[in-house]
């Protein structure tokens, strides 16, 4: 799996996907797990703009096989 930049790509409205910021709003972990409305609704000023927190994206890895 690879990171998808979010000015190249986004996911569909209902997949849950993990997320990626630059900045440090999650301590020492640039990531957390979200959706679409993650990406689009998330914003910080910068520069006067406000620019999306997530800037990019990767699909979930399937759920493991369920054991007896």
């Amino acid at each position: 799996m690879r990171w998808i930049d979010t000015k190249d790509q986004l996911p569909n409205d209902s997949e849950r996907i993990l997320l990626y910021t630059p900045y440090p709003f999650f301590g020492d972990d640039n990531s957390c797990i979200g959706n679409m409305e993650s990406i689009t609704s998330c914003t910080i000023s910068k520069d006067k703009d406000q620019v999306p927190i997530f800037t990019h994206w990767m699909p979930l890895p399937p759920k493991p096989k369920q054991y007896p």
